[in-house]
């Protein structure tokens, strides 16, 4: 290949990238859709008004663009690519400790506590419970994450992450697969956490098909 013939594949794989990049931007903005009147949080402050202070991202959409990298200027691009680094490296940012509970029919569920009993002993400090997304676990790196940040300064909350049968090394105990749909696992795991923790508030936190669970349930 010329000389002249890379400049031009250079050329040409350039504008294609800043094409997809400004693709994947435009197309990035965050669109919050709530209800006309919020809740009160606070006797001043709506539900509505304390989102826009503290994510102001989600109510301006030019705060809100997402820029690409280079490298990977699409959605898709990224999705495989994060699929791909995570089947070869997961990363381990926290540390948990699995609790072992069964349903009435018999299936398991893993608890994984952040963190260990043995550094946070029990007490009534908040419990945040984690419901994770589709097929997934307390292993992915966007539930780890979350668990840092909850777990430290200046929040230091206990978390749990909910891991629904056959989900992160989570043994199939019945012919019930894990279902999206179930809520009587999810309720099971809140029941079993609240009679370990009865004095402790529970906060929800879900992702994707974890957050549809949530609110059916």
């Amino acid at each position: 290949m010329t000389s002249s013939s890379l400049v031009a594949s250079g050329i040409i794989a350039a504008g294609t990238i800043a094409v997809l990049r400004k693709h994947t931007m435009d197309n990035s903005q965050v669109k919050l859709v709530h209800a006309p009147q919020t809740a009160n949080v606070d006797d001043d402050l709506s539900l509505l008004d304390l989102i826009a202070t503290e994510c102001p991202s989600l109510v301006d959409p030019e705060k809100g663009r997402f820029l690409p990298s280079a490298l990977l200027p699409t959605s898709d691009m990224q999705t495989c690519f994060n699929a791909v680094r995570e089947r070869f490296k997961r990363p381990r940012i926290v540390e948990y400790e699995r609790e072992l509970i069964s349903t009435e029919d018999g299936g398991t569920i893993g608890l994984d506590w952040s963190p260990p009993f043995a550094q946070m002993p029990a007490d009534d400090r908040p419990i945040v419970v984690l419901s994770h997304g589709l097929s997934g676990g307390s292993q992915e790196t966007y539930v780890q994450l979350t668990v840092q940040q909850l777990t430290a300064e200046p929040h230091c909350f206990r978390t749990v992450v909910v891991n629904y049968r056959g989900c992160a090394g989570v043994k199939l105990t019945t012919h019930v697969l894990y279902n999206g749909g179930l809520t009587s696992d999810y309720g099971c795991a809140l029941d079993h956490i609240r009679q370990r923790f009865p004095e402790s508030p529970l906060i929800g936190i879900g992702y994707s098909l974890g957050a549809n669970l949530i609110t059916k349930y």
